[in-house]
């Protein structure tokens, strides 16, 4: 999804967008970055913190801080920001299928089906 870059460069900051990037890679380019902002996937690990020596904030695109080292961020004076209620929609929007699912016995049927059955 770009609307987080388009949304930070048009407020004037320059973007570096790398999916996937290794801890190795994290670790030689992240001294240049005043912020950083992670997915779930990414260990924001003290290491990485210590290496940032620009680093100002790092933001967690979802809900949870589990993967960023908070003690070390907070030593080295860089916040650390989450968006709790990022993913609220879609929750939400699962559990109302996950409700219609066990109301219509959706399992039920996926079960008969896949042992060869019609039961209906």
């Amino acid at each position: 999804d770009s609307c987080c870059p388009d949304r930070l460069e048009k407020a004037g900051f320059t973007v570096d967008v790398r999916p996937g990037i290794t801890k190795e890679d994290l670790l030689l380019c992240i001294k240049d970055y005043d912020g950083l902002i992670v997915r779930s996937r990414t260990q924001v690990t003290a290491e990485v913190i210590i290496a940032g020596t620009k680093l100002k904030a790092i933001g967690r695109a979802g809900t949870g801080v589990d993967n960023i080292d908070i003690p070390t961020a907070s030593a080295n004076g860089v916040s650390v920001i989450n968006t709790p209620a990022g993913n609220s929609i879609s929750a939400a929007e699962l559990t109302c299928a996950m409700m219609l699912a066990l109301a219509r016995n959706i399992p039920q049927g996926d079960a008969s089906v896949k042992a060869g059955k019609w039961e209906r």
